[in-house]
């Protein structure tokens, strides 16, 4: 499988002036912090799973680690990329860092950018899987918040547990 490798962009002891890696998806474009991305893959169509919610595509195998694959599209309410033809198809998987073991849809990526520490704007927002906003090349970017991502996928369902 062709991984593209990440480099550990983290400038100094507290994170700050992170790079965010900008993808796109539908009409909307979003950063993720590129220290977040475990590896970027091409495509692979994920094995559905029963029951899942709408933004749940199913789950792929990326280096030997079983993901859940969300459609940001649907998840936080923009163009699914799944749902129209006249659309791009996706072309890469985002496989992402952390407990949730989770990658993203995406249909193109776009630059690595360096935004300042007073460039993101905190707005109101419904989902708990958005951290704020940036402005890029006149464009709006929700910068993801991932310990978020799942808990916004389940929303308004149960997970379900074993019963002994």
């Amino acid at each position: 499988m062709n991984t593209q490798p990440l480099e550990n962009d983290d400038a100094g002891p507290e994170g700050r002036n992170r790079n965010l890696q900008l993808i796109q998806v539908g009409s909307s474009q979003f950063g993720i912090f590129a220290n977040e991305i475990s590896a970027i893959v091409p495509w692979q169509e994920p094995t559905p799973l029963p029951h899942a919610p709408s933004s749940v595509l199913g789950v792929v195998s990326i280096q030997g680690r079983m993901l859940t694959v969300l459609d940001l599209a649907t998840l936080l309410s923009t163009d699914p990329i799944t749902s129209n033809d006249s659309r791009t198809s996706p072309a890469q998987l985002i496989a992402l860092r952390g407990d949730e073991q989770l990658a993203l849809v995406t249909e193109a990526l776009g630059d690595l950018v360096q935004p300042s520490d007073d460039s993101m704007k905190n707005r109101e927002t419904d989902s708990p899987a958005v951290l704020g906003v940036i402005q890029h090349e006149g464009r709006e970017v929700r910068v993801l918040n991932l310990k978020g991502l799942f808990p916004a996928a389940l929303q308004g369902r149960q997970r379900r547990k074993r019963q002994f």
